[in-house]
């Protein structure tokens, strides 16, 4: 579970993968989020957990994680892990990054410091494409116990 309460944002995360075209797989759904099962979890306390969502779909054309542009350094960030254990952050950063030849390497660090990473779509609407021209990236650090 991701609670985001500056957005008023409190979304189921599942697990998954990478879809098809080799991109972070999604749920169809804006009401629930993906953790990238292959990276890092927040219990690992090395490397990036990855969370994202949709902004909206057409089951819920304004999800959770839509309001992640208005983000700000400061906020605090909980994820409830299956375990039950709670990991709490501080957002450090928010980016907001065209889509067209993003690289998202370094968002998806195995070592290091850790940190909470937050994706989800933004910017101007392109009917045409029916997508986003942007993400909106979130960086968030461990808070300190």
């Amino acid at each position: 579970m991701l609670d985001y309460p500056a957005i008023d944002a409190n979304i189921a995360v599942e697990p998954y993968g990478v879809s098809a075209d080799g991109q972070m797989d999604v749920p169809d759904d804006a009401a629930l989020a993906a953790w990238y099962q292959f990276g890092k979890t927040p219990a690992d306390g090395v490397g990036t957990t990855v969370i994202a969502a949709h902004a909206g779909s057409e089951e819920t054309p304004i999800g959770p994680l839509y309001a992640l542009k208005d983000a700000r350094p400061g906020e605090e960030v909980t994820v409830t892990d299956e375990d039950g254990q709670r990991h709490q952050y501080h957002v450090s950063e928010v980016q907001q990054l065209g889509k067209e030849g993003l690289d998202f390497t370094p968002f998806f660090e195995r070592t290091g410091e850790h940190r909470l990473v937050l994706i989800t779509c933004g910017g101007q609407w392109m009917p045409e494409e029916s997508s986003y021209a942007d993400n909106v990236i979130v960086i968030a650090e461990p808070a300190q116990h």
